[in-house]
């Protein structure tokens, strides 16, 4: 039964941070929201001068955000907050990427299923350390197994995309 609460926040947080990047975008005037995708994700206003490292930084930032803020005891709600503003700037990202009319291949090959990923794999991320009673005391625990397949996933996915980014733009 818990398990299954942890999923329908987990889902909740990302239907509500994708929502909000739509919300936002409709609020921001067009040069406000491209210097703002500028800082995030370049990416997205210019796929044909994407170089390996522009797909691989991002994600490397988003990945230590939330192990930062993970692996402190008393920090770990921000862990969340930090996939929240992920999922902002992918429904930030999707309206922008939809609204321009030769983009639709992008959004729907690219940018909404590897986002999405993302997304996940760092709410998994949010997992990897934890609190366990034992006794009066409460012990952390690191679960290195989850850590180590989580980062292989991620480096799985992002070679993914960058072989679909080479694709698109061929």
């Amino acid at each position: 039964m818990f398990r299954s609460i942890i999923l329908i926040q987990y889902a909740f947080l990302l239907a509500f941070g994708f929502v909000s990047g739509v919300v936002c975008f409709q609020a921001f005037s067009l040069d406000k929201s491209m210097k703002l995708i500028k800082i995030v994700d370049s990416r997205v206003l210019e796929l044909a001068d994407v170089s390996i490292w522009q797909s691989i930084i991002p994600l490397i930032i988003w990945i230590v955000f939330v192990l930062v803020f993970t692996t402190h005891p008393f920090l770990q709600f921000f862990a969340r907050m930090v996939v929240a503003v992920k999922a902002t700037f992918f429904g930030f990202g999707s309206v922008f990427l939809l609204t321009q009319q030769e983009s639709i291949l992008v959004y729907t090959v690219w940018w909404f299923p590897f986002q999405l990923i993302y997304c996940i794999l760092l709410l998994a991320l949010c997992s990897v350390f934890g609190s366990k009673k034992v006794g009066s005391n409460r012990k952390y625990l690191f679960n290195k197994r989850l850590f180590i397949t989580l980062l292989i996933a991620f480096a799985l996915i992002c070679t993914l995309e960058i072989l679909v980014i080479s694709y698109i733009v061929r």
